[in-house]
């Protein structure tokens, strides 16, 4: 998979752009400072990311930090990676009764099963990941559809 790098014009209203932060198969969690994309921190996690993992650029939370969004597909994509994809769902989260939904997206072209058998592998992969933090309450609900994650995003479009 070619990496894709900053350009608006590969952001349409349904494709966005991913920066993958932690890769699947691995239980090393890395953090990018989300302005810079440079790296900042990286520590073993309990329990290894089932699929990519990073944020949408462009994008920004209540809490400060760009939306969340686990990248759907049997590719292997590397950290520092940015990928375009496109959102097929919405995995409702709350963290300590804060809002921290997680956008599913698909490599553009691609397409992937969104049913229970995801969902299952995300709460799994979420509980085993949050099970050493007692301190943290972590509810994890429906998958929400594409068009309830295009929304999402839309709400949280960085505006400068």
């Amino acid at each position: 998979m070619t990496p894709l790098y900053p350009n608006q014009t590969d952001v349409t209203d349904t494709t966005v752009r991913v920066f993958v932060e932690s890769e699947a198969g691995s239980d090393v969690r890395r953090v990018f400072d989300e302005t810079t994309l440079e790296l900042r921190s990286e520590r073993r996690v309990s329990a290894a990311y089932p699929f990519a993992y990073g944020f949408i650029l462009g994008t920004i939370t209540d809490d400060g930090s760009a939306v969340d969004c686990f990248v759907l597909t049997a590719e292997r994509i590397q950290s520092g990676t940015i990928v375009r994809a496109e959102a097929v769902g919405l995995l409702e989260q709350i963290e300590n009764d804060e809002i921290d939904h997680k956008v599913l997206a698909v490599p553009a072209g691609e397409s992937w099963s969104v049913d229970a058998s995801l969902q299952g592998t995300l709460r799994a992969f979420i509980s085993d990941l949050f099970r050493p933090h007692a301190d943290v309450r972590v509810e994890v609900g429906r998958i929400l559809g594409a068009d309830v994650a295009i929304a999402f995003i839309a709400s949280r479009a960085r505006r400068e």
